[in-house]
């Protein structure tokens, strides 16, 4: 998601605004399964809108099944995604199209416990492909505490590569005007949240190296002419995380105020799918991390350009 800062004018799309936050709070497990939220009204001061519209965004959650509502109780964070947090066991080997079939099994999960494994490594490697890395940036950073705080021994090493969209490409998919016109401004509006997100990683990790605790790290950050259709996450060479970039009409504010309305992917907290390849995997998780790594690394080396920050 590019979308970020007060809720937007357009009352039409507040709703939706108010769901993303929710949304993030929830999948950061700000927010734990079977905490209660909020009430209507709490919310609805909070985030400056009307209760019709709160009503709105957590209906928009109950259909995606983050949240549950009892009768007379309120609302509360459904307790299944807390399950769906555990890494998965891997399928036995089905009959026929075993492509269709694994992926079917595959439950979707959340990026913080999978990073949380992989700063655990002597050895930690990140390949991600996104939007504008809010989401790992922040999960870095925590990891980054848990270094500093000695919860979890430093690793020897940390490697980043960040692929990201060039937000000086006209030819862009998201974030653009519903009209399909080219918006200087809402190319620069992705710069500039792309560039902060990057800027807090780098930092994080660079800290780590400053304070001692981190012999080696490198973070680089490279650019392609499109925006990527899925999130990519690739975690030590071994585990892959996947999760779609959903593109829905909303509206961007713009540094002088006004509002534009834009196709853009929102829920920046949205679910992952995961594979992992490991002696006990089965060969078609195994594959699908194979196939996202050439993936990756054909688009490194083949389509991207070095970011200029």
């Amino acid at each position: 998601m590019t979308s970020h800062g007060s809720a937007p004018r357009d009352a039409k799309f507040q709703y939706r605004w108010v769901a993303d936050e929710l949304r993030k709070e929830i999948n950061s497990e700000s927010r734990q399964p079977g905490e209660r939220l909020p009430t209507q009204e709490e919310l609805a001061t909070r985030f400056g809108v009307s209760r019709a519209t709160v009503n709105q965004a957590l209906s928009l959650l109950r259909k995606e099944e983050l949240i549950v509502t009892r009768q007379g109780s309120g609302s509360f964070v459904a307790s299944e995604a807390g399950d769906t947090r555990q890494v998965p066991r891997p399928a036995a080997h089905p009959e026929g199209d075993v492509w269709a079939v694994v992926s079917e099994r595959v439950p979707p999960v959340l990026l913080k416990p999978y990073l949380v494994e992989a700063f655990e490594a002597n050895v930690v490697r990140l390949d991600v492909f996104s939007m504008t890395t809010e989401s790992l940036a922040a999960r870095v950073v925590d990891q980054k505490d848990r270094i500093v705080a000695g919860e979890i021994s430093p690793p020897r090493s940390v490697t980043a590569r960040l692929l990201l969209p060039n937000a000086e490409s006209t030819s862009l998919a998201i974030p653009r005007q519903v009209t399909g016109e080219d918006d200087p401004r809402v190319r620069a509006r992705l710069g500039g949240i792309l560039h902060s997100h990057v800027t807090m990683l780098r930092s994080a990790l660079y800290e780590l190296r400053r304070l001692k605790l981190v012999e080696e790290v490198d973070v680089q950050v490279r650019l392609v002419p499109f925006s990527p259709q899925m999130k990519l996450y690739i975690l030590n060479n071994r585990v892959v995380l996947q999760g779609f970039y959903i593109p829905e009409e909303g509206t961007a504010t713009l540094p002088d105020g006004e509002d534009v309305a834009t196709y853009d992917a929102y829920g920046t907290g949205a679910t992952l799918y995961p594979f992992r390849a490991s002696a006990d995997s089965t060969p078609e998780q195994a594959g699908v991390v194979r196939a996202a790594r050439k993936f990756f690394d054909a688009t490194w080396d083949n389509l991207a350009t070095k970011a200029p920050f």
